[in-house]
């Protein structure tokens, strides 16, 4: 059960990898490709979880292996967050660049203090 964890665990950290790559720009994978495969990773991952849970018998090399995942998986969570962050604010920005270029000026401070 060990080889089949190891295997599975491998595969998602690579596609992790290149998706920290491709959020800093060291890459150019589609994100939308990256996620559906990331997302058929954790579920595989997710149902040999049961299985080798099933089992009863802990195997400390799938627990060290699982570890070292959840390394890969934090440092991913950090930089998709980094990069949602990013995009709020460039958001906000155009926001308020296509407020200001609709607004005509009427309601702003400088006509109330002339009129």
């Amino acid at each position: 059960m060990y080889q089949v964890i190891e295997k599975a665990a491998e595969r998602l950290e690579s596609i992790l990898s290149l998706e920290i790559d491709t959020l800093r720009g060291r890459a150019s994978e589609p994100l939308a490709e990256l996620t559906t495969r990331k997302n058929h990773c954790l579920l595989e991952l997710s149902r040999l979880s049961r299985s080798v849970a099933s089992l009863g018998d802990r195997d400390p090399r799938i627990e060290d292996r699982l570890r070292l995942l959840q390394k890969a998986l934090k440092e991913n969570q950090r930089v998709l967050g980094l990069h949602v962050k990013a995009s709020h604010e460039i958001g906000g920005v155009i926001a308020a660049t296509i407020a200001a270029a609709d607004s005509d000026g009427t309601y702003t401070t400088a006509s109330v203090r002339r009129g």
